[in-house]
């Protein structure tokens, strides 16, 4: 019965942060109501002696049984979810910025997000312009970005290292919005099936605590408001997560076919890690894969296996075979794609930014546990919106605290020293940093200790995972000092988060950080028993309940397909494909965003978002080079009507900026515009050897005579 218990006690904490009654003391009630019953489940759990004793053995064949139905089940989903072209994108917030409708389109459940613009906004239609060139998906696209730019932003295109890429595949065999479908849940399908498999590695084969470990990163919220971005993160964590598997499938298989098949795997991980191109992501996950490496080869020592391995040199042989060849099929990606990377690494944002640590607050850590009511416009202030707020629940003094206890008890367990030695190492980069000349030396130079969190909140739910499995030693409880311990831990978590809440501009109701103070001491009380089944409900539930609709669920990408403004503008383009445009309106968020629906036809655009500056455009619009501290940097470029006799740049963001221009006929033919789109003006202005061909909301496209 402790499973309901735990269900019950999660969702009165999800209550408390769900429900805002009017009047003090309703709220104060189910801080009663929550605190009563987390009391209840821990007296139940002190008296139980739940999950694997000392000596007990792990899952064997009832496991693997689990584990096929689990994986089986999983790809189930995913070709389900994909048929039926369902997905998490915000693209229909299309609808109300083109055709001025309500942006629910095609939504089955949530909401479409104006905070996911890095989806929305930038990589959707990308992958539409990608798709709409002739031929389609080139390799180079100026409307992303000079060179191999594409490569470089993770979108499908003509190229061998697609071959690595499973994700883009729909794209050169499906319908358009299949094929992106395809593509959105192979990020969750990725991340939970390598997840699973390598967490069950951790778990020592209990698929309960593999399945949840791989559930609560998912829908922990730093995963879902960053889910679907130019950077891959899903797939990056899925493929360190495969690669780690392999290698374990590597040693420990009796199989030729199956090492053989594992060492494919790890050549894909490894390849598509590499290709994912996000230096702030990878390089803390690459640490942290090394870590688990070696914490990992210490159980194998302890393993005490058979000196005779029938098998050993064709391991070896497979492992040799497979790094040789992704170093040199990444030696050959490197030749293709350096041009574009060494322009990159010579922009003022991102290339010449380096970074020593030291900027995460102590604040963000505790922030995740009062933000179980995040959304887009509630959010903690001083973090700026609901994305960059998003993180992790911080469970690193927990296994620090085991590890000393295991070591107390003369035990010692290698994975969980790693985990807990990389997030000293990667919590001490974030708050404090570390010497510039050690930052470049290891390659920490390139991490913002803001991205750093990333691998901090997988370490640590690996951790989570690997604590859980360990034995659990019997010991009871008596009531009194369990209250007693119960109250301390409460009490002491209230401090806390009280005081980070303060910091956070009291983001968080003194009901919510009540509920918050209790609820998790419970939860830490329960994980340091090792109460496997409610300490993760316990996790599970609210998370799933903050997070779940962080990004909607949709079919299709009708903001796009069922757009009459997009398909009035495609056929526009359709008929004169060689025509540049460029649009430009008032300071307002519609016209800055509309180059990149325009974008989205194929047609080539000058301004929008682009990884790199459009050269070509600046030797016209600056050719003195007056404002290449503001433009020499990724950007979203936006311009704006002016009465200035010159064109003006103004920086808003490190990747944002405006151009103020003249309507004069001579500037947009120096430029070698041949369609205008002028967003939202009161007056048309007379161009000459410009002419209007039609309006629409709005919207008035010019073209050249």
């Amino acid at each position: 019965m402790i499973w309901i218990q735990s269900i019950i006690c999660s969702l009165l904490f999800v209550v408390n942060f769900a429900w805002h009654p009017k009047h003090w003391a309703v709220a104060v009630a189910l801080n009663i109501l929550l605190a009563s019953s987390c009391l209840g489940l821990l007296i139940t759990s002190s008296r139980r002696e739940i999950g694997n004793r000392p000596g007990e053995k792990p899952e064997s064949k009832s496991g693997d049984i689990g584990r096929n139905v689990i994986v089986t089940s999983l790809v189930l989903l995913f070709f389900v979810a994909s048929v039926l072209k369902l997905n998490g994108s915000s693209t229909a917030i299309w609808r109300g910025l083109a055709d001025r409708r309500d942006p629910d389109v095609g939504v089955i459940a949530g909401t479409a997000k104006d905070v996911r613009s890095d989806e929305w906004l930038v990589q959707t239609p990308w992958i539409w312009s990608q798709a709409e060139q002739k031929p389609a998906f080139p390799q180079r696209n100026t409307n992303i970005g000079n060179g191999v730019a594409p490569l470089l932003t993770n979108l499908p295109a003509r190229h061998w290292s697609m071959l690595f890429r499973p994700q883009m595949w729909g794209f050169f065999f499906l319908n358009r919005e299949r094929a992106f479908s395809f593509n959105w849940n192979l990020k969750w399908f990725a991340l939970l099936l390598s997840g699973f498999l390598f967490f069950r590695i951790v778990a020592r084969g209990n698929n309960f605590l593999a399945l949840s470990g791989a559930l609560i990163l998912l829908f922990s919220s730093y995963i879902q408001w960053f889910f679907s971005t130019p950077t891959c993160m899903p797939e990056m964590i899925a493929m360190v997560f495969f690669a780690l598997w392999a290698l374990h499938t590597m040693r420990r298989a009796e199989s030729r076919w199956a090492i053989a098949s594992a060492g494919m795997v790890l050549l894909v991980a490894v390849e598509q890690f590499v290709f994912c191109c996000y230096p702030r992501f990878q390089i803390p996950l690459a640490y942290l894969a090394v870590a688990l490496l070696i914490g990992g080869s210490t159980c194998y020592r302890n393993r005490n296996e058979s000196a005779r391995e029938t098998l050993h040199f064709f391991r070896s042989i497979c492992l040799i075979t497979v790094l040789v060849i992704a170093a040199m099929l990444v030696c050959q990606w490197y030749r293709e794609v350096s041009p574009a990377i060494k322009e990159i690494q010579s922009l003022i944002y991102p290339g010449q930014e380096t970074f020593s640590g030291g900027s995460y607050s102590w604040v963000r850590l505790l922030a995740p546990f009062l933000e179980f009511s995040l959304g887009q416009n509630h959010y903690p202030e001083p973090l700026g919106n609901a994305c960059e707020a998003a993180g992790f629940l911080f469970l690193a003094p927990l296994l620090a605290a085991s590890l000393i206890r295991d070591a107390w008890q003369r035990r010692a367990d290698g994975v969980l020293i790693a985990v807990v030695l990389f997030l000293v190492g990667a919590i001490w980069f974030m708050s404090l940093g570390i010497p510039t000349w050690l930052a470049r030396a290891t390659g920490w130079s390139y991490v913002v200790s803001t991205r750093a969190i990333l691998a901090v909140g997988v370490a640590s739910i690996a951790g989570l995972v690997r604590h859980l499995a360990s034995p659990r030693q019997p010991f009871e409880y008596q009531k009194r000092s369990l209250c007693i311990s119960a109250l301390v831990l409460a009490l002491f978590s209230f401090g806390c988060f009280y005081a980070a809440n303060s910091r956070l501009g009291n983001f968080a109701r003194l009901t919510e950080v009540t509920a918050a103070a209790v609820f998790f001491a419970t939860v830490f009380f329960l994980l340091w028993q090792r109460i496997r089944v409610a300490s993760c409900i316990l996790l599970l539930v609210p998370l799933l309940y903050a997070s779940g609709f962080a990004n909607p669920i949709g079919r299709g990408v009708p903001g796009l397909t069922r757009s009459s403004i997009f398909h009035w503008l495609s056929n526009i383009h359709r008929r004169d494909p060689s025509g540049s445009w460029i649009v430009i309106g008032d300071l307002s968020n519609r016209n800055c965003c509309f180059a990149q629906f325009v974008k989205a036809t194929g047609a080539n655009v000058f301004g929008g978002s682009r990884c790199m500056p459009d050269r070509e455009m600046l030797r016209v619009l600056d050719p003195e080079n007056r404002y290449a501290t503001i433009s020499n940097r990724y950007a979203r470029v936006c311009f704006l009507v002016s009465t200035d006799s010159q064109p003006v740049f103004e920086l808003l963001a490190a990747d944002d900026y405006q151009v103020r221009l003249a309507l004069r006929s001579e500037i947009f033919e120096s430029l070698g515009v041949r369609y205008i789109v002028l967003v939202d003006q009161k007056e048309i202005p007379s161009l000459p050897r410009f002419e209007p061909i039609g309006a629409r909301e709005g919207l008035v496209v010019l073209r050249h005579r």
